[in-house]
């Protein structure tokens, strides 16, 4: 399964309305907490996963799953992309 952590902190500040993820994951699954993500990649399911550009919340994400797997908790890392959220201006 391929899926994409949303970086809420974000869609808070901005307006959620004028938020939006980039077009190509559109297809992915978003998954609003990085708990819920990290417990998809401990069972297994999880192919890809898109979080949010270090800098804003998970920038740890992936340290976090190499630990993970150099302790035997998963067998298979999953592919790691990062996006930036698409902020469209309320100003016309």
């Amino acid at each position: 399964m391929k899926v994409i952590v949303a970086d809420t902190y974000s869609f808070c500040i901005h307006n959620s309305k004028n938020t939006r993820f980039p077009k190509e994951y559109r297809n992915h699954k978003i998954i609003w907490n990085m708990r819920d993500a990290l417990f998809d990649i401990w069972t297994g399911g999880i192919t890809e996963i898109v979080i949010p550009k270090l800098g804003t919340p998970g920038y740890d994400f992936p340290e976090f799953i190499q630990k993970m797997f150099d302790i035997g908790q998963i067998d298979k890392k999953p592919k790691i992309k990062y996006y930036v959220l698409n902020i469209y201006s309320s100003k016309n």
